[in-house]
């Protein structure tokens, strides 16, 4: 309770200082933005788990240094205030053109769409997906065994391509290397991490994707002073389709890799309705099989949940989520689980 009032505090301060500052109109705050959110709630199971959480706390700067002939350049700087208290985001990105821009800094990885493109506030059900969770680094479950909140270190080439009347682009690319080895780290093994993502747009509001992840990383089973001679592959590969419309969504994607000489697979669908943009209900089915080379059939050996949720934004600012999990993982029965959240916009 007390690191929730402390980051309550702290958000609403650096909030109001800098809404003050603005209405004073001074010269510098042109360049700054301020942002944050909130969100904390409870969560229940059959087996009687029950508790309160808080799940983020944020607390955001960003804002334009320039805008002209010679392109734009941005910045944005995101801390973390809730359990342990971190930077997340800290970038640069100088876009020359709509076709080419260049990001430098701390950044969520283009591996997958529902990780880059679906912020938390964004994102239609209170959890990510288990693909998102096991395959992207978005937490401790993940499998490479790091979690950075999907996010990596490093340097991205993108850009907007064949612009069309309507105003949208039919492609969009990402090229990226990160460091690989979780949030403010340096990179401890001079093996870069390389991710391209390419999504096409046949009309604005549905897109295409294929995204690639190949990583370096040691040995767990060889001593430390061998680990320059021995290391594994990391891979990610896969894509999805998105609609992301006025009144409804749908969004799919599948992703494999092998961790430590292991292949897993996941896959996951979502779909659902929006009611004057203030309530939505959706569904999603999760599939993740941490070693899909073991016998049997499909479904063995794999972890699948089906998730029913509702979302009602009471006033632009506060919006309240409902999520109802039917839990199958491996060789275990179903269980039953109970979320409920509240977001808080700054």
């Amino acid at each position: 309770m007390k690191k929730l009032i402390l980051s309550f505090i702290l958000l609403f301060a650096a909030s109001s200082f800098l809404q003050k500052a603005a209405a004073q109109e001074h010269p510098w705050m042109n360049y700054i933005t301020p942002s944050g959110y909130f969100q904390t709630g409870f969560s229940t199971d059959d087996s009687f788990n029950n508790t309160f959480y808080i799940r983020r706390a944020r607390f955001s700067i960003s804002g334009t240094l320039y805008k002209g002939n010679a392109g734009k350049f941005e910045y944005k700087v995101q801390a973390e205030f809730a359990n342990s208290p971190k930077l997340v985001d800290y970038y640069f990105k100088y876009s020359i053109c709509d076709e080419f821009g260049i990001q430098l800094g701390q950044f969520k990885s283009p591996l997958s769409v529902e990780n880059s493109e679906y912020a938390p506030l964004k994102l239609e059900m209170i959890d990510y997906s288990l693909l998102v969770q096991r395959f992207v680094r978005m937490s401790s479950s993940d499998l490479s065994g790091i979690s950075s909140t999907g996010r990596e270190m490093g340097l991205q080439f993108y850009g907007n391509l064949f612009k069309m009347n309507d105003g949208h682009h039919l492609f969009r690319y990402n090229v990226a290397l990160f460091n690989g080895n979780g949030i403010n780290k340096t990179d401890d093994d001079q093996r870069k991490d390389f991710v391209a993502r390419l999504m096409f747009f046949p009309i604005k509001d549905l897109s295409l994707s294929g995204y690639y992840l190949r990583s370096l990383g040691p040995d767990p089973g060889i001593p430390p002073q061998y680990n320059d001679y021995d290391y594994y592959v990391f891979d990610r590969y896969g894509g999805g389709i998105t609609y992301d419309g006025k009144y409804a969504w749908f969004r799919s994607e599948y992703m494999a890799g092998h961790t430590f000489g292991w292949r897993a697979h996941g896959v996951y669908a979502t779909a659902g309705g929006k009611i004057n943009g203030k309530i939505g209900i959706g569904l999603r089915y999760d599939y993740f099989a941490e070693n899909s080379r073991l016998p049997g059939g499909f479904f063995d050996h794999a972890q699948q949940h089906i998730t029913a949720g509702f979302s009602w934004y009471v006033i632009p600012r506060i919006r309240l989520q409902l999520n109802y999990t039917l839990r199958k993982e491996p060789d275990l029965y179903p269980t039953h689980f109970v979320n409920f959240m509240t977001s808080i916009s700054l």
